[in-house]
């Protein structure tokens, strides 16, 4: 195929949701991070340079299902509250990483990046920006 000098109508979609297929016999509940396992949605887990999907807005149970058998919607922008175990306002700013799909923390060690700390409001939680995250 070659570069084209003529106007051309190109799909768009908004990317604020996603739907996902769903991994082989998985449970995935509503409000956690979510990643894609070889293609498939999967609670997220703490491995350095995994895909991260974005936030589940409902749960899926694929349980005894085969892959692609159900499928997840998941929030790839905006910002999603977290537990950070000893947040605190001057956490702001900084990049944070999956331990759990309901755990972030600020060390990069074998962990995937999920978003920046984006607003402190209650010690141990963390709002978290996800967008150009996932």
């Amino acid at each position: 195929m070659t570069a084209t000098t003529s106007d051309i109508e190109t799909l768009s979609r908004p990317g604020e949701i996603v739907a996902s297929p769903v991994a082989a016999d998985t449970k995935i509940p509503k409000g956690v991070m979510v990643q894609l396992a070889s293609g498939y949605a999967t609670s997220m887990t703490k491995a350095a340079n995994l895909i991260f999907c974005g936030v589940s807005l409902e749960a899926v149970d694929n349980t005894g299902g085969s892959a692609g058998d159900k499928v997840i919607r998941c929030a790839r922008k905006g910002i999603h509250e977290f537990i950070l175990g000893s947040a605190a306002i001057t956490d702001v700013g900084a990049a944070v990483y999956a331990l759990d799909n309901q755990t972030v923390t600020k060390t990069s060690t074998d962990a995937t990046q999920v978003g920046k700390a984006a607003k402190f409001e209650n010690t141990g939680k963390i709002f978290i920006d996800i967008g150009g995250y996932c």
